[in-house]
Formats: structure tokens, C-alpha cells, sequence
């Protein structure tokens, strides 16, 4: 199963979970996106902790956390 983030662009493969939309190498394409190991790749895990952390600072700043 290939990584739902892997994009054609062109004549560019592209990684949309990337905030620069990198173009992975052949050795991460071949390791982590075109491979069941997708969610260990570096960049995918980066996305997933960005978007939890974006909902949880939105969260925040309606008052919805209550850790001290």
C-alpha cells in the first residue's frame, strides 16, 4: 500500500505531508512510501504531531483543556 501523501506533480513525486513539499529520494520512497512502513516515515509522523498539536492549542484557547 503506497502512502496516501505521496503526490505526483509533474514529473515530481512529492510528499503533501511536508510543510515544503519535499521530493522524498528513492532510498525514503522505497523504505517508508511505497511500502506498508508508510507510518514510520519521518515526515508523516511530523504531520500527524503538527495536527495534534494545532487542535490541541485551538482547544486551549477556546478553554476546552483543563491540565494544569
Amino acid at each position: 500500500m503506497e502512502c496516501p501523501y505521496l503526490e505526483e506533480e509533474g514529473s515530481r513525486t512529492i510528499c503533501a505531508a511536508s510543510l515544503t513539499r519535499l521530493t522524498p529520494g528513492e532510498r525514503e520512497r522505497e523504505a517508508w512510501c511505497r511500502s506498508e512502513e508508510h507510518y514510520r516515515c519521518p515526515m508523516l509522523v511530523s504531520h500527524v504531531l503538527r495536527a495534534g498539536f494545532s487542535r490541541t492549542a485551538s482547544q486551549n484557547k477556546r478553554g476546552g483543556c483543563t491540565t494544569r
